[in-house]
Order: C-alpha cells, then sequence, then structure tokens
C-alpha cells in the first residue's frame, strides 16, 4: 500500500469511528486520525484527479469534509476545480456523474462556465442530461451551449449525443465538418439524412476529411458535390492512396510545400509519388530540410534526382545538427564538402563525434569562433579537444566553468597542464553548485582556497557535506549570509547545523525570507534560538504568499501587526484561509473593497466568503 493510499484509509477510519462507535473510540486513535486530517492538502481532490486515482476520490472528499485546517470557502474552492476535472478524469461507468453530484451538492456554485464547458467538450451523453437537469436554462441563457455539444460530439464519433440535441433542436442547421474531421462516415451519413446541413460548408468539410486522412469520407462528402477547395490551405496528406485519389478528382491543387514536409518527416514513398507527379515542387532547398532534419534515406533519394543537387551548406548544417551519419555519406557522395561552419557549429552544439570525424577526415578546419562557441554553451569536452587539437586558446574563466559543471576529470586535467587561470572563486563555484570531490581536490591539490561566499552559498543551496568539509578543513567561514539563504530556501537541517556548529547567526532578514516561504518549523526555531528584533516585514511577506499558519503563528507569537491592506491583498491572491483569520481577530475583511476586488480578480469563493459574513454590497440599503 502506497503512503497515499494509507492516508486515505485514515479518513474512511476517521468516520467509521465517528460514526460507529461514537464518544466509545480510544481517544489517542482519534488524535492521530485528526491529525491527518488536519493536515490534508488544498489540493488533494485536484490532485487525485489528474493522477487519475478515480477509486481514491470519495475517501479524498470525505477527508476534505473532515479536514479542520480548510476554512469552509477554501473546500468549496476544491470542489469546483475538481468538478471541472471529473469529465475528463472520470466516466458516467467510472463514477464520474455520482462525483459530481457529490460536489454539486455540497456547492451548487462550482458548476460554472468552466465546469459546463469541460462536460459539454466531453461530451458524455449521461453527463450531458445532467447537467441540463441542474441547469435547465442552459441552451437559454447559453445560446451557443448546443452548437459547442453538437460539434465536441460530432467530433468525437458520439451519435446518441448528436441525434439528442438534434432532437432538442431540429430545425437548427447543420455544419459537417467536425465529423468529417473524425471520419465518422456513418454519423455523417445519418446528418445527411435526418438534418438540414449547410451546403456552404461542404468545402471545409471536405478538407476536413483529408485533413484527417478518411479517404472514405472524403469520397462520401466529394459525392455531395462541394465547390473546389480554392483557398489553398495547407493540407498534410499521409498516404498515396488519398494522394492520388485528390489527383485525380483534382478537388484541389498540389503545393510545393508538401514536398519540404515529407522530407521532414522523412516520408520516402510520399516524397516519390509527388516527384513522378510534381517534379517542379523540388529544388536544393529541400535537400536542406532534408539534412537538417537527419533524414539519411531522404538525403539518399534527392540526390539521385536532377533538381536537387548537394551544396556545402548540407555538410555544414548536417555537422551542426550532429547527423554524423549524413556527414559521411555526403563526404562519399558528394564533391562539395563543407565550410570551416561546420566544425564551428558542432563545437557550438557539442557534437564532439562529429568534430573528430571531421578532423580526421576533411581539411577545412576551424576558425577561434568554435572555442568561443563551445565555450558559450558549455561544451567543457568540446573545449578541451579543441585546445588539444587545434592549439585554440583556453577560455580565461575555464576553470570556474569545469568548477561549476561538476566534471573533476577535466578539473584534474587543466590542473595537471598546468593551464587555465584559477582564483578563490573557482572553489567558491564549486561549493555553490554542491560538487564535494571538486571543493576536495582544489582543497588538496592547489592554493588558491576560496572565500566565505564558498560556504554561504553551499547553504542557501542545501549542501550539508560541502559545509561540513568546508568547516572541518579550510578557515574561511561563513557569514550570517549561509544561515539567512538556508531559512530563505527551507533547509531545516541546515539551519539547525550551522547554529550547533558555527557562531555567525543570521539576521532580521532570516524571518522574513522563512515567512514568505512558509517555512514555520524554521520560523519558530529561529525565534527560540535567536532574540532579534523581527521586522514586520515577515508578516507582510506571510500574507503575500498565501501562508496561513505563518500569518497566524507570527501574529500571536511575535505579536507583529495586520493591515487592512492584507485582506484586500488576500481577497486579490484568492487567499480564503488569510481572509478568514483577520477576520476572526480585526474587522479590516469586512472593507467592501474585499468583495469588489475578489469580483474583479474572479475568485468566487472569495465573493461568497464576503457574502455570507456581510452580505451582498449591491443590495444593501443605505
Amino acid at each position: 500500500m502506497t503512503e497515499s493510499e494509507e492516508n486515505f484509509t485514515l479518513t474512511s477510519v476517521i468516520v467509521v469511528c465517528r460514526h460507529g462507535f461514537g464518544s466509545r473510540v480510544i481517544p489517542h486513535i482519534v488524535h492521530l486520525i485528526q491529525m491527518f486530517t488536519e493536515n490534508i492538502s488544498e489540493q488533494a481532490l485536484v490532485d487525485v484527479l489528474e493522477e487519475r486515482k478515480s477509486h481514491l476520490f470519495t475517501r479524498v472528499l470525505n477527508a476534505v469534509d473532515e479536514s479542520l485546517n480548510l476554512v469552509h470557502h477554501e473546500k468549496l474552492r476544491q470542489y469546483r476545480y475538481a468538478i471541472q476535472l471529473i469529465p475528463r478524469a472520470m466516466t458516467s461507468d467510472e463514477g464520474g456523474l455520482d462525483a459530481m453530484q457529490q460536489l454539486y451538492d455540497r456547492y451548487p456554485g462550482a458548476l460554472d462556465y468552466e465546469a459546463v464547458s469541460c462536460i459539454i467538450d466531453v461530451a458524455e451523453l449521461p453527463m450531458l442530461k445532467w447537467l441540463c437537469k441542474c441547469k435547465p436554462l442552459l441552451f437559454k441563457q447559453s445560446p451557443d451551449s448546443a452548437d459547442n455539444i453538437f460539434s465536441s460530439a460530432s467530433l468525437k464519433g458520439r451519435g446518441d449525443v448528436v441525434r439528442w440535441v438534434v432532437k432538442l433542436f431540429p430545425d437548427t442547421v447543420r455544419n459537417l465538418r467536425y465529423a468529417a474531421q473524425g471520419g465518422h462516415l456513418k454519423l455523417l451519413k445519418w446528418l445527411v439524412k435526418h438534418t438540414k446541413w449547410d451546403e456552404k460548408s461542404l468545402g471545409r468539410s471536405l478538407q476536413s476529411a483529408i485533413e484527417g486522412n478518411h479517404l472514405d469520407t472524403a469520397i462520401f462528402i466529394y459525392n455531395l458535390k462541394p465547390e473546389k477547395i480554392m483557398d489553398k490551405p495547407y493540407l498534410t496528406l499521409e498516404s498515396i492512396e488519398l494522394m492520388q485519389w485528390v489527383h485525380d478528382t483534382k478537388c484541389w491543387d498540389f503545393a510545393d510545400y508538401l514536398v519540404f514536409y515529407a522530407a521532414r518527416k522523412g516520408k520516402l514513398e510520399i516524397l516519390q509519388w509527388l516527384h513522378a507527379n510534381y517534379p517542379e515542387f523540388f529544388s536544393n532547398n529541400v535537400m536542406n530540410t532534408a539534412v537538417e532534419h537527419g533524414k539519411l534515406e531522404i538525403v539518399k533519394f534527392l540526390h539521385t534526382i536532377p533538381q536537387t543537387v548537394c551544396t556545402s551548406s548540407d555538410m555544414d548544417l548536417a555537422a551542426k545538427n550532429g547527423y554524423l551519419d549524413i556527414v559521411q555519406w555526403l563526404h562519399d557522395h558528394s564533391t562539395e564538402g563543407c565550410t570551416i561552419h561546420a566544425m564551428d557549429e558542432a563545437a557550438r552544439h557539442g557534437h564532439l563525434d562529429v568534430l573528430q570525424w571531421l578532423q580526421a577526415n576533411r581539411s577545412e578546419g576551424c576558425t577561434p569562433q568554435a572555442m568561443e562557441n563551445a565555450d558559450r554553451h558549455g561544451r567543457v569536452y568540446c573545449v578541451r579537444w579543441l585546445h588539444e587539437n587545434f592549439e585554440l586558446a583556453l577560455p580565461k574563466h575555464f576553470a570556474n566553468t569545469l568548477a561549476s559543471s561538476g566534471v573533476l576529470k577535466l578539473v584534474s586535467w587543466l590542473h595537471l597542464c598546468g593551464k587555465g587561470s584559477w582564483s578563490k572563486d573557482t572553489m567558491d563555484t564549486a561549493a555553490a553548485n554542491g560538487h564535494l570531490g571538486i571543493v576536495r581536490f582544489l582543497h588538496e591539490k592547489r592554493r588558491e582556497g576560496c572565500t566565505k561566499k564558498a560556504m554561504d552559498t553551499a547553504a542557501e543551496n542545501n549542501h550539508l557535506e560541502v559545509v561540513k568539509f568546508l568547516h572541518g578543513n579550510r578557515r574561511e567561514g561563513c557569514t550570517k549570509a549561509a544561515m539567512n539563504g538556508a531559512s530563505r530556501n527551507g533547509h531545516f537541517d541546515m539551519v539547525k547545523w550551522l547554529q550547533e556548529n558555527r557562531r555567525e547567526g543570521c539576521t532580521r532578514a532570516a524571518m522574513t525570507t522563512a515567512a514568505a516561504g512558509g517555512h514555520l518549523k524554521i520560523m519558530k526555531f529561529l525565534n527560540a534560538t535567536y532574540k532579534l528584533d523581527w521586522s514586520n516585514k515577515a508578516i507582510e511577506n506571510a500574507v503575500s504568499h498565501g501562508h496561513t499558519e505563518a500569518v497566524k503563528w507570527l501574529y500571536y507569537h511575535l505579536e507583529q501587526k495586520l493591515l487592512s491592506s492584507f485582506a484586500i491583498r488576500a481577497a486579490r491572491c484568492d487567499y480564503i484561509g488569510i481572509l478568514e483569520f483577520i477576520n476572526t481577530v480585526s474587522d479590516f475583511s469586512s472593507n467592501t473593497s474585499v468583495y469588489h476586488v475578489g469580483l474583479g480578480n474572479k475568485n468566487p469563493e472569495v465573493v461568497k466568503w464576503y457574502v455570507d459574513h456581510y452580505g451582498n454590497p449591491r443590495k444593501r440599503k443605505y
């Protein structure tokens, strides 16, 4: 059983305990279960649906219902988000309809425009009938709904839904395009026979059938005598049979982009057919396209026809993109060769095998631009190879680049060959990136050392082993920035280790930035350990980032002040938990701006929260 399933089992247990045993439940068991329900995520329902764990839905829903840390309107928000996901995550047979009903019973407002759109898009008949039952005025209030249902159902081939919509609105003129696009010939024939359909849509319908590679559907529509497809859309023809039919019927004029499409996708048979029927579409640019996308078989074919000839840019392009097989084939079968750009660009993209082959088999060589390209893009092995084979100068900062990349083998090579520009920044860089092996190597083999920045940045990035090594082997130490950075990023073990082993401590910024991240455990530790005058900026940061528990703790334990602007900020950002807390300790949340800001930022649960607590300001009598 996974950890998540164990948690959901706990939720089931608490329901049974409360309703089955009442006061006879063992207190410590209830306490443990309550600890779980208190910590249920604000995204629990959404996570279950996105991960398609529909079998856990009811248990998670019960956990949300029972949760003690979510305020009522936060639960409503979860219900609204969940009902939007259910149509795609659960079919009616999998309990999707029942799940939506449960959510709707809890919060009718969850069935908003987005949820309706999701149900319509899936086009499942039981869900659509349920939707109309819940919203009997749906088609009157949203005239486009019926058309959207028809389009979605036609595209998916949902004949039951199509017939249902047609029965509701028998006089509507129907577009055949969507059924054609999906290749649903049986449904298409039914629509032609039983509905009023738009003859002007036949051209677009034929185009959709062709684009979908549905030959039988295309033939059926063509026999309805559509107008010729005149606007030259970019049709992607995927089969010889379909192309031959389009060619024979002349329902569409072929264009040269099809040649480039086939070359790009490596569709050799289609390309051969196009050459047999439309040789005028071929040019050297087609060869470039095939080379650029690594299609060797296409390159071989194009080499046999007179319309396309190789140029030096072809091998350059193959080298740039790392297609060594094409580079080798062009070398063996054409005389155009390449230019210095081949090696320069291969270096830029890190194609060391291409560089090695070009150097062994061609004479064009490279320019200093190759080294610059490789260095700029972090191709450290290419930099070394270029230096050793072309005597190109190493970049001044190459030692730092290697320290950042973590390749100890290359750091050792650079040290042994006595090259590179080394500095304290080299070890600082290795420490910041957590490369303990390189830090140890530099400590043992070189004399530059490091600065306090090494431990500061290692602590900030949670590289505890690096921090311990620096602490035990070097004298530079760190600054208060070490604990500040660790606090900001939520690294509690690092903060605790620094407090126990170092004397630098932190500044007030540690609490401020920890609050911004909602790192409550660190906040409590800092306050218990360091007696600093913590800035009120901490509670402002906690509010701004939606950390309700951090706000509560700062208010009660550090006596930090709430401001009237905090309620407006919470309404704007949809932080209902913070809004609720502010309301328990002040009257800031009663400001009508909370309602209007929630409305303007499309946060319906904020609006409902305000109305439930203070009434609708638009209906007040003054």
